[in-house]
């Protein structure tokens, strides 16, 4: 992999993130550099690989070409 594929592929991955989490592709950065966000590779059901991401109490499985987010009720903590 020569470094310009390296860096789109670091590109591609702060985007899903962004995505992910509804931020701006530099406050992904940001909260990746200062370890605010978690990422394990897994594999469903299915033998799809994803990543598996945590940030602020939030969780996603980004997947190549999608995003799996939990329903809010079970990632946020109830008012009640």
């Amino acid at each position: 992999m020569d470094e310009r594929e390296m860096y789109a592929e670091m590109n591609a991955l702060l985007g899903s993130i962004a995505k992910a989490f509804d931020l701006e592709p530099q406050e992904a950065a940001r909260a990746v550099e200062a370890g605010e966000v978690g990422i394990e590779m897994r594999e469903d059901f299915r033998g799809e690989r994803y990543l598996a991401a945590q940030y602020r109490g939030r969780s996603a499985q980004i997947y190549q070409g999608a995003i799996k987010r939990p329903p809010e009720s079970m990632t946020s903590p109830s008012n009640s």
